[in-house]
């Protein structure tokens, strides 16, 4: 439990986890209510963790995708157009104008 009370404040995911379920291991029988506490405190922080993990990932990803796509948001705004039709007759109509 000293080895909890360690790392409770700033947890590492895996370390913390594996933590609660050893001492819910120890504490057995003897406590229950502190054993399912234990448990529960070791699955919330593991799929925590996961979470965490699977949002930077696809954040990452996200960002990578973007920056591959044209990175620069000028170039992406050139070519929309608020009017009907395609692209070539708005990048004309704009050529008349300049």
């Amino acid at each position: 439990s000293e080895a909890l009370a360690w790392v409770g404040h700033f947890p590492p995911g895996s370390l913390y986890g594996r933590l609660c379920q050893l001492l819910a291991l120890t504490t057995g029988d003897r406590d229950p209510l502190a054993t399912a506490g234990l448990l529960a405190e070791s699955l919330s922080v593991t799929t925590r963790h996961q979470l965490l993990a699977i949002v930077h990932a696809r954040t990452r990803k996200k960002r990578k995708a973007a920056a591959a796509a044209g990175g620069d948001v000028s170039d992406q705004l050139q070519g929309l157009s608020l009017q009907e039709g395609d692209s070539q007759d708005s990048q004309d109509s704009q050529s008349h104008l300049a």
